[in-house]
C-alpha cells in the first residue's frame, strides 16, 4: 500500500511536470520555423528559473512569511484565521491576506521569474555588450557568455517567457506535492487535490510570465519613437504580480482544516473553515476568473506577437526575391 500511494504521488507530480513540457514544446513547434528559435535557449531559461529563481523565491517567500508571523500570529499569509476555529476569518484578516499574498507571491516569484528573461538579448552585438559590462567575473570557472542569450526576434522572446514560468513552476511543485501534509493526504485520505491543483498553478505561471515576457519583446524590438512600445521593459509586470496574488489569495481563503477539543468531558468539533460556505463559493468562483483572465491577456499579447513575426518573415522573404513588401 505505502509502495502504491509512492507511485501515485510520483506519478501525478510527473504529469504536472509534462504537462507544462508539453505546453512549450507545443507552442514551439506550432509557431516557429526550423532554426528560427533553438530548443536549447528555451531549456536554459526553463533551467534557470528552475533552480536558481526558485531558490531565491524560496528564501524571500520564507522570510516574508515569518516576517507576517511575527506582525500578526493569528492573521498572515498562509494562516488568514483570527477567529478560527469556532468562527469565520473576520474582513479585515482577509483585506490583509490578499495585500500579502501580493507583496509576498505576487512580487518575488514573477519578478525572479523575470529577472531570468534579461538575460535575453536582441542581437549578437548586444550580448557582446552585455560581457563587456559584466566581464564575467562572478563565476570565474564558467564558459564564456554562460548568462548572456541571443533571442532575435519577439517570439522567442514569448516563448522563453512560458518556459521560464514552467520551468519554476515544475521545481515548485515537487515542493507542494511531495511535502508532509500532501504525502499525509495521498496516503491517508486518496485525496490527489494538491496534485491536480498544481496542474492549474503550473498553466498559470506560464501565462503570468508569458504575459510580461510579451511586453519585454515589445519593449526591446519596437523603434522607441513607436506609440505602441512600452515606456519601460517591466511595464507587463504589473498585471502578473497583482494576478498571482490574488489567486494564492482566493485559493487559501477556501480552505478548511477540520478541528476538534475536548472540554470538560464534552467534545466540541468545527470544520475549521475560513469562510462559510456561500463565500467559498465565490473565492472559488473567483480562482477561476482571474485564471480565465490571465490566459485571456496571455493569448491575446502572444497572438498579436506571433502575426507581428509572421508579418516580419514576410517582408524579409518579399525582400529577398526583390518583391514589394505586403502592406
Amino acid at each position: 500500500m505505502c509502495l502504491r500511494a509512492w507511485w501515485c504521488v510520483t506519478k501525478m507530480y510527473i504529469c504536472t511536470f509534462v504537462a507544462a513540457l508539453m505546453w512549450v514544446w507545443y507552442l514551439w513547434h506550432s509557431t516557429t520555423r526550423p532554426g528560427e528559435v533553438p530548443p536549447g535557449l528555451l531549456i536554459s531559461v526553463w533551467f534557470t528559473t528552475g533552480t536558481i529563481s526558485v531558490g531565491l523565491c524560496s528564501l524571500c517567500n520564507w522570510g516574508m512569511v515569518q516576517l507576517w508571523a511575527w506582525m500578526n500570529p493569528y492573521c498572515y499569509i498562509t494562516y488568514p484565521a483570527d477567529n478560527w476555529p469556532w468562527d469565520y476569518t473576520s474582513s479585515k484578516c482577509i483585506m490583509v491576506n490578499v495585500v500579502q499574498w501580493i507583496l509576498t507571491a505576487g512580487i518575488i516569484e514573477e519578478s525572479f521569474k523575470f529577472l531570468s528573461l534579461l538575460r535575453l538579448r536582441p542581437t549578437s552585438e548586444h550580448v557582446k555588450a552585455g560581457l563587456r559590462w559584466c566581464r564575467c567575473r562572478v563565476f570565474p570557472w564558467a564558459p564564456k557568455g554562460w548568462w548572456m542569450r541571443l533571442a532575435d526576434s519577439p517570439l522567442a522572446v514569448a516563448l522563453c517567457g512560458v518556459a521560464a514560468g514552467g520551468g519554476l513552476a515544475t521545481t515548485e511543485n515537487f515542493m507542494y506535492i511531495f511535502n508532509q501534509e500532501s504525502v499525509e493526504k495521498a496516503f491517508g485520505e486518496n485525496d490527489l487535490e494538491s496534485a491536480y491543483g498544481r496542474i492549474a498553478a503550473s498553466f498559470a505561471h506560464m501565462v503570468w510570465t508569458g504575459y510580461a515576457a510579451c511586453g519585454l519583446a515589445r519593449w526591446q524590438f519596437m523603434d522607441p519613437q513607436d506609440p505602441g512600445r512600452p515606456r519601460r521593459r517591466v511595464s507587463y509586470l504589473l498585471a502578473p504580480i497583482v494576478l498571482h496574488g490574488l489567486y494564492n489569495w482566493c485559493s487559501t481563503l477556501q480552505r478548511c482544516e477540520a478541528y476538534e477539543e475536548t472540554y470538560m468531558g464534552q467534545l466540541y468539533k468545527s470544520d475549521g473553515c475560513y469562510l462559510p460556505p456561500n463565500w467559498r463559493r465565490v473565492f472559488k468562483g473567483g480562482h477561476t476568473v482571474v485564471m480565465l483572465l490571465s490566459f485571456y491577456w496571455w493569448h491575446a499579447e502572444f497572438t498579436e506577437v506571433t502575426h507581428d513575426d509572421e508579418d516580419d518573415q514576410a517582408a524579409n522573404s518579399a525582400a529577398a526575391a526583390g518583391l514589394p513588401a505586403r502592406v
